[in-house]
């Protein structure tokens, strides 16, 4: 199948723009039809799902450069394939501890909030039976 360039941006949700953008640094080469007109097969497809995924992960676009060139490489690019995606496992390990830490702290927060409405609401219960016995002992 082959898609235009509007046809593959809505196909794999991201802007004609960002396509160009791709293109322009070398990380998706479209076929070009009459007229120059870009035209991306089911490997463009593929592979600018793939960038979307590493994107998606926090691949930076220097290594995805590199990646993109190590790839087209074959199985000469394989060693640099290898140590791109090692590197990048290990920022993605950080990112990871990273985040775990802050969830952790934004459910001890809301741990805390959630505590405090509870003794609230107790507080307000109270306030307002001890309100109800003092009215009750002025009539």
């Amino acid at each position: 199948m082959k898609y235009r360039i509007g046809e593959l941006s809505k196909t794999i949700g991201i802007s004609e723009h960002t396509l160009r953008y791709y293109e322009k640094e070398g990380l998706i080469v479209p076929d070009r039809g009459i007229n120059n007109i870009r035209y991306y097969t089911e490997e463009h497809k593929l592979w600018s799902e793939f960038i979307l995924h590493m994107k998606e992960t926090g691949m930076s676009l220097e290594d995805l450069k590199r990646y993109t060139k190590s790839w087209e490489l074959g199985d000469a690019g394989m060693p640099e394939l290898l140590e791109i995606l090692i590197n990048h496992r290990a920022k993605v390990m950080e990112k990871l501890e990273t985040y775990k830490k802050n969830l952790e702290l934004v459910n001890t927060k809301i741990d805390f909030y959630q505590s405090n409405l509870e003794k609230n609401k107790a507080a307000d219960l109270y306030e307002t039976f001890v309100q109800k016995k003092k009215n009750e002992e002025e009539i």
